[in-house]
């Protein structure tokens, strides 16, 4: 039986290293959309959620290599700050020049606070915004706000920021709004009885249910930016080996093939990034809106994640929540 059961061991590791080779030797890694053209991004003002690491990070990265001016949006600004620094060494051991000196290709990078009354007044113009912040399955807890905390991180804070940034975007435009959502969406339902989940909590659902509100916010939010030369797109990064999983309990024991598995299976950071990275600078999407995307291709949605009816409930009801209607 002992003899079995390490044949079964070592005859699945080798098929997950197996695969493993195909993906770095074979065509599965795409190229960065846009990658060759350094100055793409030139003069254009980009804000990021959650720049800090993992896909927020890798997004900043490719978008000053293309030459931005990427805002890392940060509550913590001491650990923003450390961030920023360590991207700056990066790119400049790259063999690009750090990102604000004289005469390179690469962009600014700025660190700036959450203070929406400062950021409003500091920067003259804003092309676009990408929603990336969020936390994945955490225990139950709530937001300074008391709104349960993954409804409020991934769905509340960013339906706020959005709206109270409109007036700038408008005024910059053409300007694009990116917001990232997650495959799970499909897993999530929208219970409007128990929004903050103060009746029941399954961290797995809510977390379903936050990236399903993304969703749905994004086609509502196309809908009343018509005519305006804002557009708004969503999409899922697959699954991407960052910190995000960090509430998630793996045993001991099996932490070596978990990580084992995510090294094959998983992308990484810069993967990941690559459509938040396609739809804030990609002239394929100029004018395109309301539309989910995932590996820089548009996708279909479920019809869940379609209903109207619901996307104006759930923007009607976000607003008195975040306080923009009393």
């Amino acid at each position: 039986m002992a003899v079995a059961a390490v044949a079964a061991l070592l005859a699945a590791l080798s098929g997950v290293l197996w695969l493993a080779a195909r993906r770095f030797v074979g065509p599965g890694v795409q190229q960065l959309h846009g990658g060759g053209d350094s100055g793409l991004m030139h003069g254009k003002t980009v804000l990021i959620t959650g720049a800090n690491s993992g896909l927020g990070r890798a997004t900043a990265a490719a978008l000053l290599r293309l030459g931005a001016r990427v805002i890392m949006g940060c509550r913590d600004r001491a650990r923003a700050e450390e961030a920023a620094g360590q991207l700056r060494r990066e790119l400049r051991q790259a063999g690009g020049r750090e990102p604000g000196s004289d005469g390179g290709a690469a962009g600014e990078l700025v660190v700036r606070e959450l203070d929406l009354a400062s950021l409003r007044s500091e920067e003259p113009r804003l092309d676009v915004l990408i929603n990336n912040a969020g936390i994945f399955q955490c225990p139950y807890m709530k937001t300074e706000d008391g709104f349960e905390m993954q409804f409020g991180v991934n769905h509340l804070g960013h339906f706020l920021l959005t709206n109270l940034l409109l007036g700038l975007l408008k005024n910059s435009a053409p300007s694009r709004i990116v917001v990232v959502s997650s495959k799970l969406y499909k897993y999530g339902d929208i219970n409007f009885e128990d929004l903050n989940s103060e009746q029941s909590y399954n961290k797995s659902f809510c977390y379903s249910r936050s990236k399903l509100a993304n969703i749905l916010f994004t086609r509502e939010l196309a809908r009343r930016l018509e005519g305006t030369n804002v557009t708004v797109n969503v999409l899922h990064p697959g699954i991407v080996r960052t910190n995000l999983g960090r509430h998630i309990h793996i045993p001991l024991l099996v932490r070596p093939l978990f990580n084992l598995v995510s090294w094959a299976f998983f992308k990484t950071p810069v993967e990941g990034a690559q459509t938040s990275v396609y739809l804030a600078s990609s002239p394929e999407v100029e004018g395109v809106s309301g539309k989910y995307f995932g590996d820089c291709k548009e996708e279909e949605l479920l019809p869940k994640a379609m209903d109207e009816s619901v996307a104006r409930k759930l923007w009607d009801i976000s607003e008195v929540m975040v306080g923009i209607l009393k």
